[in-house]
């Protein structure tokens, strides 16, 4: 069953159209939007980061780990639990020796998900 698209109904959705709009044409458009997800203390500072990676400079879960003095696994976990993806950019982490994970997988519809914005963001 196919659900018709509908308009944006407050100034919110619309800012959040247009921006995401904005993004697909061109993935070096910065978010503004007014972020305020649930999470950990460490999350909160994973997500932080994350949104400091620039479109196209994927970064390694260790590297990130190393500037948060943290680990990867932990990174991942906090990638893993990210709310809103795309906006806090956690396809831009990826494993030492690939792609790693998104959105709590390996393989599948997610990873071509993954995979799809990393091209997107390394074209230019």
């Amino acid at each position: 069953m196919r659900i018709p698209l509908q308009p944006p109904r407050t100034a919110l959705a619309r800012k959040i159209c247009a921006q995401m709009k904005a993004y697909f044409a061109d993935p070096r458009t910065r978010f503004d939007l007014p972020l305020a997800p649930g999470g950990t203390q460490h999350q909160q500072r994973v997500w932080r980061a994350l949104q400091r990676i620039a479109p196209g400079k994927p970064r390694t879960y260790g590297e990130l780990a190393r500037t948060l003095k943290s680990a990867p696994r932990a990174v991942g976990g906090a990638c893993r639990a990210n709310p809103i993806p795309i906006v806090v950019p956690c396809h831009r982490v990826v494993a030492a020796n690939g792609a790693g994970g998104f959105m709590g997988a390996t393989r599948g519809r997610a990873m071509d998900i993954k995979h799809w914005l990393l091209a997107h963001e390394a074209t230019d």
